[in-house]
């Protein structure tokens, strides 16, 4: 039995052929010939595969994760770009209290901190009746107030250990919680510009002072670097 052409049967498939060579074919078919009809069938599920591809829409669950991987790999593909350590502009614990007022602990805390013209307002507000704390913040461009910092990373990091994560939201909002003790690290990671590492928090008063180098940036870069040096030396 003579069969016919791959291409053929695509084109029957297609419905793009004459009239007569179609009926030729279509009695080809009801022969019985398994080898063709099972030719046609595969070309007509491809067929109609193809036909409804334009009306298909992937779930938004599934876009969100292909653009993530793809964001992810052009992050590992673009330089690194060095981190910089914000200079403390304002702290509300600095200020002094008015005569008579004496200090209370459960006070909040107001922070300010630059690295060029971008500014990170940050305020820590102790928990009634509870050891932790609630961080909220924004960062904001002095010099551009309509650049929204949005989907920026917000770490708070102690050593090397991750304590607490966020993201800035579309007005450069973030808000993190934590326990009510000191030596913490803020980094924020401004999308494009690298990192801005806030110095060393001290979430409450030390005793008889605030640590003179909380709020110097050559101070905390140089603890930054010994602590990598002493890594080093150990392995």
């Amino acid at each position: 039995m003579q069969h016919y052409s791959l291409e053929k049967w695509v084109d029957f498939a297609r419905d793009v052929l004459r009239e007569d060579e179609k009926a030729k074919m279509q009695n080809h078919l009801e022969t019985g010939c398994k080898t063709c009809r099972k030719e046609l069938s595969l070309w007509r599920r491809l067929q109609q595969t193809a036909q409804r591809e334009p009306a298909y829409e992937p779930p938004d669950g599934a876009v969100r994760t292909v653009q993530a991987i793809f964001e992810n790999q052009r992050a590992h593909r673009q330089p690194a770009r060095k981190s910089q350590v914000a200079a403390l502009l304002f702290d509300s614990f600095r200020t002094p209290l008015p005569a008579g007022v004496r200090s209370s602990g459960s006070a909040s805390r107001q922070l300010l901190y630059s690295v060029e013209s971008y500014r990170v307002d940050l305020r820590i507000e102790p928990q009634m009746d509870s050891e932790n704390v609630v961080l909220i913040g924004q960062v904001l461009n002095s010099t551009d107030p309509e650049e929204r910092v949005s989907g920026a990373p917000v770490t708070l990091v102690k050593g090397k250990k991750v304590f607490a994560e966020s993201v800035t939201s579309s007005f450069g909002e973030f808000q993190l919680d934590c326990r009510l003790e000191g030596g913490f690290r803020l980094g924020v990671t401004l999308p494009g510009r690298g990192e801005i590492i806030l110095p060393l928090i001290e979430l409450t008063p030390s005793q008889g002072g605030y640590p003179p180098h909380s709020a110097d940036p050559k101070r905390v870069r140089s603890s930054i670097t010994a602590r990598k040096k002493g890594t080093r030396t150990k392995g």
